[in-house]
């Protein structure tokens, strides 16, 4: 009898396996809900950005630039328009796969955006430690024409000193993300550490600040690796 209802009980569990890939499924269901409703709140947002460019187009053209209440329609398309960009970078972000990472090792994505939401593509996302000093090992990565990123560690690589030395059990070296524009200035530099987690990619949109001044010097590494001279320039100062 004892043997009857361990097996009666052991029949009623569920599979490991399949209870496994009914989470996968309801999780992946979920995702899809929240993208499908940030998609409707964009175009809620969009339209309203539109009709509000065509009632300031109107009341300009009635009215003339300086008026009042012409101002005040161009206010509201320009927040309306800022809200539109903010909803769209939530559904880049609920909308990008997470990327492969090897169980050793991690992955940091995302977007670069100028101040009002923009993508800035052909900038150069890479790691520093505490004292600014570029984590080859993490490697870098350009944004694409969306502005994203893929930093992909598979923890195989050749680790730097403060990394190895996290391994063997000291304190991890706290990481900041830095970012450098097409000219190798520095524009962005985290003010919170990124903490990787083994086995997991994190996402982050970067937003770059309007300034024109670079935040400092390129670590030479990303200003020789990210930004080989040109043979051409390579000639002219030859000649």
């Amino acid at each position: 009898m004892a043997t009857e209802s361990k097996t009666a009980t052991t029949g009623g569990m569920p599979d490991t396996s399949d209870l496994g890939n009914q989470i996968t499924t309801n999780l992946a269901s979920a995702d899809s809900a929240a993208a499908q409703r940030v998609q409707t709140l964009l175009f809620v947002h969009q339209a309203r950005a539109a009709q509000l460019s065509r009632t300031a187009a109107t009341l300009k053209a009635q009215h003339g630039s300086d008026n009042s209440a012409v101002k005040a329609a161009e206010a509201a398309v320009t927040a309306a328009n800022a809200d539109a960009a903010r909803v769209t970078a939530v559904h880049q972000q609920v909308t990008t796969p997470a990327p492969q990472v090897a169980a050793k090792g991690w992955a940091l994505h995302g977007r670069v955006f100028d101040a009002q939401l923009a993508p800035l593509s052909g900038y150069t996302v890479f790691l520093v430690d505490a004292a600014k000093s570029y984590q080859q090992a993490y490697g870098f990565a350009y944004t694409d024409t969306t502005g994203y990123f893929l930093l992909n560690y598979s923890g195989s690589e050749t680790r730097t000193k403060a990394a190895a030395t996290a391994e063997q059990g000291s304190t991890t070296p706290e990481l900041y993300v830095a970012v450098v524009d097409k000219k190798a200035q520095p524009v962005y530099l985290s003010t919170t550490s990124f903490q990787p987690a083994a086995g997991s990619a994190t996402y982050q949109n970067i937003t770059v600040s309007g300034s024109k001044q670079p935040i400092g010097d390129p670590p030479p590494e990303i200003r020789n690796v990210a930004f080989p001279k040109s043979t051409s320039s390579k000639r002219k100062t030859k000649g």
